[in-house]
């Protein structure tokens, strides 16, 4: 038995030696890939070699990098990866439940930053209390969609996350809470099967209890030309976890009675009579459709007879959102806290903000490091 064992072992021996050795070859001939499509993310390139780095052990820590990256039929292992582990049930990947959906757990707070942060929204409030202030936490699909999660997986009480949050701010602030109502459409398109982001479904929803909570007025879908701007749409989770079988459709709801408005991203040098990038649609984040991404700060300007001026703070799931507030602001001023390093009362003055949104989905929310900065804690 053990001679046998012996004999198979240099037979394997003898076919991986050279599979490895070609595939080595293969790897140094064929150009370096700069980013994974799959992935979302850049590749290690062939690391450049130096005596220091031999010594310090960079290179071939480098060199152990750049092959796993580089490897011949990675994005194909990586989807047979994701198939076998579905065939053997495994339930989760990283931080990715596998169900019908991909669902992204629920983070755990930075308790210290979140308490900071909570802090510095009471006291921004304070100091600015002639304004109107709303707070508007979107949950994520591991809450509103939670019979998609496991049974016996465990994961965060996001629930519980945002009673505290609301619990701990200023009363004057207006919480607009959606958690019912979102909950009342879970079995609808409220989240991307294949993305960590809500639908514009889900942000539609969410507005009609804005529009209700900010008296903006009674809004119905039939109010919107909806289209699908994209239907093979593999978002983040998917580039995750290699998933296959699985993809989405991205929408946008434009208002049958807009107004003009010009939209103003310097960081992307954009100035545009349009909300929407359709180039961002062929790209490897087709998301950015909305406002083209995230930026530091962006404008926008409406040809209307509103005299409210509003400043979001916000993270990505603004995007989808935000478009559905053009027709009822004078100006909508967008910070994102994450990528923002400038004086934030000159904005207040300058654009003579009359209105302050703070717009998050949860799990961004309970991990945000940058917002007491901005604010000035």
């Amino acid at each position: 038995m053990e001679k046998q064992k012996l004999i198979l072992s240099r037979l394997l021996m003898l076919v991986m030696i050279p599979i490895i050795v070609l595939t080595m070859i293969i790897n140094i001939v064929v150009p370096d890939k700069k980013i994974s499509e799959v992935e979302n993310r850049s590749l290690q390139s062939f690391p450049a070699f130096s005596v220091n780095s031999l010594l310090n052990g960079e290179f071939e820590k480098d060199m152990g990098n750049w092959f796993s990256d580089q490897f011949v039929g990675r994005n194909t292992l990586l989807h047979i990866k994701y198939i076998v582990n579905k065939m053997t049930g495994v339930k989760q990947m990283d931080n990715v439940f596998l169900s019908s959906s991909l669902i992204e757990q629920a983070s755990s707070a930075n308790a210290g930053q979140l308490s900071r942060n909570l802090d510095s929204i009471n006291s921004f409030y304070a100091s600015h209390a002639n304004l109107n202030f709303q707070f508007l936490l979107i949950p994520n699909a591991v809450s509103i969609q939670s019979d998609l999660v496991p049974k016996y997986a465990y994961t965060e009480d996001q629930n519980q996350q945002m009673d505290t949050i609301y619990g701990k701010l200023d009363q004057n602030i207006k919480n607009v809470d959606v958690r019912s109502v979102l909950k009342s459409h879970a079995d609808e398109y409220l989240y991307y099967k294949t993305d960590h982001h809500w639908t514009s479904l889900n942000a539609f929803y969410t507005f009609q209890e804005f529009a209700k909570a900010s008296d903006l007025g009674k809004v119905k879908k039939s109010d919107y030309n909806v289209y699908p701007v994209k239907t093979d749409f593999k978002g983040t989770l998917a580039n995750k976890t290699g998933s296959v079988g699985l993809k989405d459709t991205i929408e946008i709801y434009v208002p049958k009675e807009n107004s003009d408005y010009i939209y103003t991203n310097t960081a992307a040098s954009i100035k545009s009579r349009s909300l929407y990038s359709l180039e961002a649609l062929d790209s490897s984040n087709p998301y950015n459709v909305f406002l083209s991404g995230n930026a530091p700060y962006a404008k926008l300007e409406m040809n209307n007879d509103s005299q409210k001026h509003l400043l979001v703070f916000k993270d990505s799931y603004a995007n989808a959102f935000i478009p559905f507030l053009v027709p009822y602001y004078r100006t909508i001023t967008i910070v994102d806290p994450r990528y923002y390093f400038d004086d934030i009362e000159s904005v207040v003055t300058k654009e003579c903000i009359s209105d302050v949104l703070y717009l998050y989905n949860a799990n961004t929310f309970v991990q945000d490091t940058s917002l007491s900065d901005v604010l000035g804690e």
